[in-house]
Order: structure tokens, then C-alpha cells, then sequence
């Protein structure tokens, strides 16, 4: 399974988008890519057919959001 997490970077004026690979041993990662803006990343995580996930209450401070 794959996790796609958005992350904004305000010190580096930045989004993030990591990609982690859920395997049976533990999480792997796997890529990252970086953004003006979240839009943009949001553009190319729709266009891969993900499915976008709010962030929960506790999670993080810069976790935008997840897709899976």
C-alpha cells in the first residue's frame, strides 16, 4: 500500500509530498517531491487516482493532508 502525505514547510516556503510504501516488516519511503503551492500538489495527486484524507486533530503540525 501506498501513503502520500503533504507537508507545508513555511520556514523553507515549500510543500512537500512523501510517498511511503506500508510493507509487512514496516514503512518505507519511497519518494518525494517538492511544490510552490498545494494546489499543485493536490493536481498531481488527483491525476494519480488518490483519494484525499484530512488530517486528524492530533496529527502533526505541518501534515496538511494524506491521500491514499
Amino acid at each position: 500500500m501506498e501513503i502520500w502525505s503533504v507537508y507545508h514547510q513555511p520556514t523553507e516556503a515549500f510543500f512537500a509530498v512523501r510517498k511511503v510504501i506500508v510493507e509487512q516488516d514496516g514503512l518505507r519511503c519511497a519518494d518525494e517531491q517538492l511544490f510552490s503551492n498545494v494546489w499543485e500538489a493536490r493536481s498531481v495527486l488527483v491525476r494519480r487516482g488518490l483519494v484525499r484524507v484530512p488530517r486528524a486533530p492530533d496529527d502533526e503540525p505541518g501534515l496538511v493532508e494524506t491521500w491514499l
